[in-house]
């Protein structure tokens, strides 16, 4: 196992894909140094670093002379596991395209409502921007089809801890903070989301209400 990976992450604490890779730090017992991106100021740093101007992006500690600059959630994630092991994490099989299927649909429910939460907060509605109405069903129907195969399907073996369930969870907490959709439709995966929660990774990564 090599020494801890000084991890400067950018981005806000009620981003879910920021809470993401802190989640995963912490279960690995990573330092992180978290820099708020709300700010004018942090806008412009963020800016400066990704032409993608979204969070999170993370700055590590280069296996070479300079900082390495990673600029996706999944990349970040990945990238810790390789350099620090899985830890408490259940490894992904290069060939488990099933749980690569879970990630990509809930990250698309996920995104789709981040979508609809910010356009919203400009002030447009469903009756305005039909667009909002289809992200509202493309989330719902991501939603039913992780739910549909969550029992017996997706869920990692022996009820451990992996990927898919960090994905799912993440997404899950953040739907319910902000109030984006009725997630309660769902006991299964609220049954995720109730034993990621237990952990003491998501309990210090819960935004204030």
């Amino acid at each position: 196992m090599s020494t801890p990976t000084p991890l400067r992450l950018f981005g806000t604490i009620t981003s879910p894909y920021v809470r993401r890779v802190r989640v995963v730090a912490h279960e690995l017992g990573l330092p992180v140094t978290l820099e708020p991106t709300a700010t004018e100021a942090g806008q412009r740093e963020l800016i400066a670093r990704t032409p993608l101007w979204k969070v999170p992006i993370a700055e590590l500690a280069g296996e070479g002379a300079a900082p390495q600059l990673v600029l996706d959630s999944r990349v970040i994630v990945d990238e810790l596991l390789r350099r620090h092991g899985h830890g408490p994490f259940a490894p992904l099989a290069a060939a488990d395209v099933e749980a690569r299927n879970v990630i990509t649909v809930a990250d698309g429910a996920l995104d789709a409502l981040i979508h609809n939460f910010y356009l919203q907060r400009e002030g447009l509605g469903p009756e305005a921007a039909p667009f909002l109405q289809r992200q509202a069903d493309r989330a719902a129907s991501a939603l039913a089809w992780l739910e549909a195969r969550a029992e017996g399907g997706w869920l990692t073996p022996a009820m451990q801890f992996g990927l898919p369930e960090l994905a799912v969870a993440t997404g899950l907490a953040w739907m319910r903070f902000r109030a984006t959709y009725p997630i309660e439709r769902h006991p299964r995966l609220l049954e995720v989301l109730a034993r990621c929660e237990a952990r003491d990774s998501f309990a210090a990564t819960r935004p204030a209400a």
